[in-house]
């Protein structure tokens, strides 16, 4: 009894932190889009592919007549999704679009100067890469104290959910399930459900494949937000084991091994966009920064 109430407590909490990371999940990409004016960084086949995925799951779930909460979580990744989906479309297409041709009304005539390297909209997406890589090289020449504080942006919104989470928990009903792990054997398996949670999984783990590609094409995770994929991490894990513990046998795990197999799959995804971030840093890259020098003089003399 006492191993049921903590395994069911646990699940609970982790079931709650998840739900806060997934709240706030895009809440970051959002603002370094908005902050930088550009959504470049982001592959649209990878929000697409994620899009889908949300929307094969909210289907799932209105078909299996799951919970209400359980529902409105999935048509809240579906409109969170829209939001970003959006968002990049606009700084991607729009927003430079519309740059450029005030660009080129403000730009001197052909004749009086002919050599300018670059269209207005190539010149716009060299500036703003040019001024997010001189951030990051004035950011690495802070003393450490001041370098040091770029961990609270990533620590306190870590702890900001579990906190969350663990306060959600405390206020939500503690319902003991009338099948806590022994046989279930009577469960039914709708045919439905499951296939959508299948192609759901499928969209999951092939969605990061096109942003792996072209963080390694670009040589670049500029314009991605890491705090972005420590959310996706934490609510994947925690949301696969919030699973495994609420009844952890074969019968239940089977009914929801198409949910685990998205959450835990997409983690080792996850893992390598990580180690992207590191390799690709350019304040531990000397080769990379070396490129963005002669790329931000060029431009200036251009100027």
């Amino acid at each position: 009894m006492f191993y049921t109430e903590w395994r069911l407590a646990l699940s609970g909490i982790f079931g709650t932190t998840s739900i806060a990371c997934w709240v706030v999940l895009l809440v970051p990409q959002l603002i370094d889009q908005w902050r930088l004016k550009s959504s470049e960084g982001v592959s649209l086949i990878f929000l697409t592919v994620w899009f889908l995925g949300d929307c094969a799951n909210l289907l799932g779930a209105l078909w299996a007549r799951l919970l209400p909460n359980v529902v409105l979580l999935a048509a809240w990744f579906v409109v969170a999704d829209a939001a970003e989906l959006s968002s990049a479309f606009y700084y991607r297409y729009i927003y430079v679009s519309e740059s450029s041709r005030v660009r080129e009304r403000t730009e001197p005539e052909e004749g009086e100067e002919s050599d300018l390297p670059l269209l207005a909209s190539d010149r716009l997406g060299v500036e703003a890469t040019a001024f997010a890589d001189e951030e990051e090289l004035l950011e690495s020449q802070l003393p450490a104290n001041r370098r040091d504080s770029a961990l609270i942006k990533y620590i306190l919104p870590v702890l900001g959910v579990f906190v969350a989470g663990g306060i959600g928990y405390a206020f939500s009903s503690h319902e003991q399930p009338e099948n806590d792990g022994g046989d279930s054997g009577d469960l039914p398996i709708s045919l439905g459900p499951q296939i959508l949670g299948y192609i759901s999984a499928l969209l999951y783990l092939s969605a990061r494949i096109p942003q792996i590609i072209q963080n390694y094409q670009r040589k670049s995770v500029h314009g991605l937000s890491l705090l972005f994929f420590v959310y996706s991490t934490l609510g994947n894990v925690t949301y696969a084991f919030q699973i495994i513990l609420y009844a952890p046998n074969a019968q239940y795990l089977i009914l929801n091994f198409s949910w685990i197999l998205g959450s835990l799959g997409t983690v080792f995804q996850d893992a390598i966009i990580f180690a992207q971030f590191y390799i690709y840093d350019s304040r531990k890259n000397p080769q990379i920064q070396s490129e963005v020098l002669p790329m931000e003089n060029t431009d200036e003399t251009a100027d």
